[in-house]
C-alpha cells in the first residue's frame, strides 16, 4: 500500500518538475525576445520581467518534491559517511523531520497569504495589474506537493529504520554515496575510446 502511494507521489513530482522546467524555458524565451526587441527594434514587450519572476518562483517550488525524492538536497557528509548505518539512518530521519517541519511552516504561512490575497482581490502594482491569486495559488500548490512528498518519505524512512532495513533507509533518505553520484552525473554518457589503427610498419629483419 505504501509503495503504491509513494509511486503516485513520485509520478506527481515528475510531472511537476516537467512543468517547472517548461516554465523556466518559457521565462528564458520571454526575456530573450524582450531584450532582442529592445536592442533591434527599440520596443519592449512589457511585463516579461514580472511574468518571468512568477514563473521562476513557481518552477522552484515545483522542483522541490522531485529533488528530495532523488536525494538531491545538499548534505554535509564528511563525518556522516563514517558512522554506523543505524546512526546514519537516525540522522536521516532527524534531518528529514526538520525539513518537513520547515516546509510545513512555510506552506502554512503561504496558504495564509493566499487566503488574504483571495479575500482582498489583490493585484500587482504594475502595468499588467496581475491578479496575484494566480501566481501565488500555483506557487503554493508546489509547496503543498513538497510537504506531501516529505510526509510520505519520512513515514517510510521511520518504518524502514525500525525494521532495520538499512538498504531501504539509504534508498529513501540517505545521502548519495560517491559511486551513486558518479553514476548520476555520468548517466547516459557513452565513453569514447580512441580508435586504434593497425600497425602497418614493415617487420624488421629480426622478426
Amino acid at each position: 500500500m505504501y509503495q503504491t502511494a509513494l509511486s503516485y507521489v513520485f509520478r506527481l513530482s515528475l510531472f511537476a518538475v516537467w512543468i517547472g522546467g517548461s516554465m523556466m524555458v518559457l521565462a528564458a524565451v520571454m526575456v530573450s525576445v524582450d531584450v532582442l526587441a529592445r536592442k533591434i527594434l527599440g520596443v519592449t514587450l512589457g511585463g516579461s520581467d514580472e511574468i518571468s519572476g512568477y514563473l521562476f518562483a513557481i518552477a522552484t517550488a515545483f522542483a522541490f518534491p522531485y529533488a528530495v525524492m532523488h536525494r538531491a538536497n545538499v548534505r554535509i557528509d564528511v563525518i556522516y559517511m563514517r558512522l554506523p548505518v543505524a546512526i546514519r539512518g537516525a540522522l536521516d530521519i532527524f534531518g528529514l523531520a526538520l525539513l518537513t517541519g520547515f516546509a510545513g511552516i512555510v506552506t502554512w504561512r503561504a496558504l495564509a497569504m493566499v487566503t488574504v490575497t483571495w479575500k482582498n482581490d489583490s493585484h500587482s502594482i504594475t502595468p499588467l495589474h496581475t491578479p496575484l491569486i494566480l501566481p501565488q495559488g500555483i506557487w503554493v500548490l508546489g509547496w503543498c506537493l513538497f510537504c506531501l512528498t516529505l510526509v510520505f518519505l519520512l513515514g517510510g524512512l521511520v518504518a524502514a529504520w525500525f525494521r532495520r532495513d538499512w538498504a531501504g533507509v539509504q534508498n529513501l533518505g540517505g545521502a548519495l554515496s560517491m559511486e551513486e553520484e558518479i553514476d548520476d552525473e555520468t548517466k547516459g554518457v557513452v565513453p569514447q575510446y580512441p580508435e586504434t589503427e593497425p600497425d602497418t610498419r614493415p617487420l624488421s629483419a629480426g622478426g
